[in-house]
């Protein structure tokens, strides 16, 4: 706003006004949010050293996401024998699933490899991350660690043939209430 009115001096108003602006930015940007999503991480890959991201698309319409930065790739080179990732994040407009690869370093902090966002939580569509993901960091962890999906689990007995694939052992206790 401070761009389009000329300064920071010139911006005001009430709430109803930052409602209006952002819907009529939303107008704006219509159905075109994949697109400028797709060249923001095409001028982020020109400009920041080893960024990576893959991206599919159906019909026109992005189904498919991955990226890793240069952080990520260091961080994973160091502590990245053991993987975990969840799809369980689903964002709310375009009912996408976040999938982050995430790790733990050696002071027990939750360090992040790279992300993810899919269309469907089906095989074919973990196959496509999971893919991604090898292409990028050019091996496959020791051990993933994610919860009982069995589209998962069959993505990565065909991707990651050599990895150990354990299942997390929150989900597991989580259910043991269940079944008593």
């Amino acid at each position: 706003m401070c761009v389009i009115k000329g300064g920071c001096e010139f911006v005001d108003g009430i709430e109803i006004d930052w409602k209006n602006f952002k819907r009529d930015i939303n107008c704006h940007i219509g159905g075109t949010d994949a697109n400028l999503l797709i060249t923001k991480l095409q001028n982020r890959k020109e400009n920041a050293t080893n960024f990576t991201y893959e991206y599919r698309c159906d019909k026109k319409q992005l189904n498919a996401l991955f990226w890793a930065d240069d952080t990520s790739k260091q961080n994973f080179e160091l502590f990245g024998d053991v993987v975990s990732f969840d799809a369980t994040y689903r964002t709310n407009r375009y009912c996408m699933v976040f999938v982050p690869f995430t790790g733990i370093d050696n002071h027990k902090r939750c360090i992040t490899f790279g992300a993810g966002l899919l269309c469907r939580e089906d095989t074919n569509s973990y196959i496509w991350l999971l893919r991604s993901f090898l292409k990028c960091f050019g091996k496959a962890p020791i051990m993933v660690m994610t919860d009982q999906d069995p589209a998962m689990k069959k993505a990565i007995e065909i991707v990651f043939p050599y990895t150990k694939h354990r299942f997390c052992m929150w989900h597991i206790t989580s259910k043991l209430g269940n079944n008593e």
